[in-house]
């Protein structure tokens, strides 16, 4: 078992893998997992051999059980207070990520663990996920965003049912109410990924990635203010090359050749 915390795989061409390996701690995070989350995160950022991000958890327990707890210990105010703003701002460079995510969640997805996944664009769930926000339980609520992200994807009832009763649900439950687009087996979980994976590599980037902005942006705006958003970039990308030709291409009845211009 290598010594690495966090796994960085090319499963195919173009998709990566971000696979957080701390099985012997159900991939809890911690403050070194967090920064190397970041470190990942913007080298990927700025890797245009890469189009999409599966993230994992090592094992077959867990995808990210939350915090590690351990770190908590002792009052110390500041520290803590330290560590979830660091905890936000990652999470947030997740959800902001010019390119696809995909959480392929098997076993628990808590707490923090969730949070990353409420943080990507879609979630496949295994007939083992088991997804909460169990802070209350600690005395604590959510800090990485858990109340918010959760109650935009599933409304303020269900998200208070989850959080309010530290309430579990499972992979078939999250894929009921729209949480998660897919529910397989275990031994599914990586193949489901890669097919949505592979799908997405048929796009142009720089439309991929306006699109990508535009659903997590324009959600939060008045509905006029998000159109004129939407025509803004429909406009812009017209004129790229890759919008030319997309266009050319589906005219002369073949593939489009992208370059991401």
């Amino acid at each position: 078992m290598t010594d690495e915390i966090l796994l960085r795989t090319t499963l195919e061409p173009g998709i990566v893998g971000l696979t957080f390996n701390r099985p012997d701690k159900l991939n809890a995070l911690s403050t070194p997992l967090v920064r190397t989350l970041e470190a990942e995160l913007d080298a990927i950022a700025s890797d245009a051999s890469v189009r999409v991000v599966i993230l994992m958890g090592a094992g077959e327990r867990a995808f990210v059980a939350g915090a590690d707890i351990a770190e908590y210990r002792g009052n110390r105010a500041a520290a803590f207070a330290a560590y979830q703003f660091e905890s936000r701002r990652v999470f947030d460079k997740l959800e902001a990520l010019p390119k696809p995510t995909i959480a392929a969640i098997r076993g628990y997805a808590l707490g923090g663990g969730f949070e990353v996944a409420l943080c990507c664009d879609l979630i496949i769930c295994s007939h083992s996920a088991r997804l909460g926000l169990p802070e209350g339980l600690l005395g604590l609520s959510p800090g990485g965003g858990g109340t918010q992200r959760l109650t935009r994807a599933i409304g303020r009832p269900m998200a208070s049912d989850i959080m309010l009763a530290a309430r579990r649900i499972t992979g078939e439950r999250a894929y009921q109410v729209g949480l998660a687009v897919e529910l397989t087996s275990d031994d599914r979980l990586l193949g489901a990924a890669l097919e949505r994976a592979r799908a997405m590599l048929k796009l142009a980037p720089g439309a991929q990635a306006e699109m990508k902005r535009l659903i997590r942006q324009g959600f939060d705006a008045p509905l006029p203010v998000a159109q004129s958003l939407e025509q803004e970039v429909l406009n812009r990308l017209y004129s790229t090359h890759d919008g030319q030709e997309g266009i050319e291409a589906f005219l002369d009845k073949r593939q489009p050749e992208f370059r991401g211009e």
